[in-house]
């Protein structure tokens, strides 16, 4: 069902639109299955072939349409010049200065993921030595495009800047839709309510994590907005005509003069939240088999994503690691761009309780994100074993010598040990300072008995008992 505002605000401003901005130039993205109008005044029309409708954000029929960058710059909000679009039902955000154009580029790059398409735009804002540049970047095929924004100073003075995505939102063949939030992305939009038209969504994603969300009616979004503040609330069950936004507080504290926020914008099928990652990193081998007492080395690998001209060094660490396993790195850091290898040892010691740890993580970070590589991790719980042949041995010695015996246990692990003076399985007569796998008798001066006792963190086992026979 096409939309149409009743709104008194909406219709007034469809005519000071028309009669009193400039229109607001433009540069096309012309690719599938998204084709991307990126405004002069950092606002967008998209427009997805493989679906119903024609624009994707409202009113379809602009070239470019009511979403776009926000700043609140110590205190004033910033904003594209809806007015100068044709048709806008902004009016909601009350009192706003519009950005002032300073450069738009055309379009770069053949769209592959190594070479994606991408568009420069440059904003100022009035009054002001605040800039900000923004970069869409796409890639053919998929179904979102990225947007990095990048706030800065040219004086490097400090100010408090808070920034916001907005959109109002138009799903597929109609103007409404179910609110919507996808936890694993961070992600909040809306999603159609015409069966017909399948699970079609609309997210605004944080690849930066963002500090509050909204998803409410349309004109409810532009308010939130004006006012400075989201009410981190996407609920509600109607099929409404709806809208959402992200909001990054204060970017500037801490004492940094230029900060960037990376998003993107998805349209259809819900991405796979990797896409948006500056980097993944991988383990291999993913699953390892130990006992307590062993060690095995796996690979980590860090590959940084171009699409979001990711360029960091990558730092590894870990954090909550089970009791007595330990992990080494033959080194921490992976040089920019960040994507290399480095080699993990994972080390149990004698303390770890035996069970299958699925989820053991090692993390990565960089570029202000952190990810993590997950590997499977099975702690064997085996008492140890002694066969026969690597029972100790009895023997002879001559009189007044001392004899060697040993024990080789078996099935893996640290292992401690206990010698006792007699037969299997006495512990009456302990030898002192006997705490490995070979012992050196007392002085046999007559037949003597001895065995030991093996023990690892999953049990004990005793040896048979050897003689020691003294010979002239």
């Amino acid at each position: 069902m096409q939309r149409v505002r009743m709104s008194v605000f909406a219709a007034a401003l469809i005519f000071v639109a028309a009669g009193a901005h400039a229109q607001t130039s433009f540069t096309t993205i012309n690719a599938t299955p998204l084709k991307i109008n990126v405004g002069a005044d950092g606002s967008f029309q998209i427009y997805n072939t493989a679906v119903p409708g024609v624009g994707q954000v409202f009113p379809t029929t602009t070239d470019l349409a009511d979403m776009g960058i926000f700043a609140y710059i110590d205190g004033v909000l910033h904003a594209p010049d809806f007015g100068a679009h044709g048709t806008t039902a902004t009016s909601a955000l009350g009192t706003f200065t519009a950005w002032e154009p300073v450069s738009l580029s055309t379009v770069f790059g053949s769209g592959t993921r190594a070479d994606p398409h991408v568009v420069s735009v440059a904003l100022a804002a009035p009054d002001s030595d605040v800039r900000v540049n923004l970069t869409v970047t796409y890639v053919r095929g998929e179904n979102f495009f990225r947007l990095r924004t990048h706030v800065f100073s040219t004086t490097n003075t400090l100010h408090e800047v808070d920034v916001y995505l907005g959109a109002d939102i138009f799903l597929a063949g109609s103007d409404n839709g179910f609110f919507v939030s996808v936890p694993q992305l961070n992600a909040v939009g809306g999603r159609s309510c015409d069966p017909e038209e399948g699970s079609y969504n609309i997210l605004l994603i944080p690849i930066t994590p963002a500090n509050s969300f909204t998803v409410a009616q349309f004109a409810d979004v532009w308010r939130q907005i004006g006012e400075g503040t989201l009410s981190n609330s996407s609920e509600g069950s109607a099929c409404v005509d709806n809208g959402a936004a992200i909001k990054w507080e204060d970017i500037m504290r801490g004492g940094s003069t230029s900060v960037e926020l990376n998003a993107a914008v998805s349209f259809g099928e819900v991405p796979s939240a990797a896409n948006f990652h500056g980097f993944t990193l991988n383990a291999s081998p993913n699953f390892i088999t130990l006992a307590p007492g062993e060690s095995a080395q796996v690979t980590i690998t860090s590959t940084h994503n171009p699409t979001l001209d990711f360029n960091s060094a990558i730092q590894l660490f870990t954090e909550g690691l089970p009791p007595g396993v330990i992990v080494t790195f033959d080194r921490s850091v992976i040089a920019a761009p960040g994507t290399g290898s480095v080699v993990a040892t994972i080390t149990l010691d004698s303390n770890v309780f035996p069970q299958l740890y699925s989820n053991l993580a090692i993390f990565g970070s960089g570029g202000n994100e952190t990810h993590a590589a997950f590997l499977g991790l099975d702690v064997l719980c085996t008492p140890p074993k002694i066969l026969g042949i690597n029972q100790p041995q009895s023997t002879t010695v001559r009189r007044g010598q001392r004899a060697t015996l040993r024990v080789t246990p078996s099935a893996g692990g640290l292992f401690t040990y206990q010698w006792y003076q007699g037969h299997a399985p006495l512990v009456s007569s302990p030898i002192p300072n006997s705490n490995s796998a070979e012992l050196t008798t007392p002085v046999i001066n007559e037949v003597t008995q001895f065995w030991v006792r093996v023990t690892n963190p999953c049990g004990s086992a005793n040896s048979l008992t050897a003689t020691v026979v003294p010979t002239n």
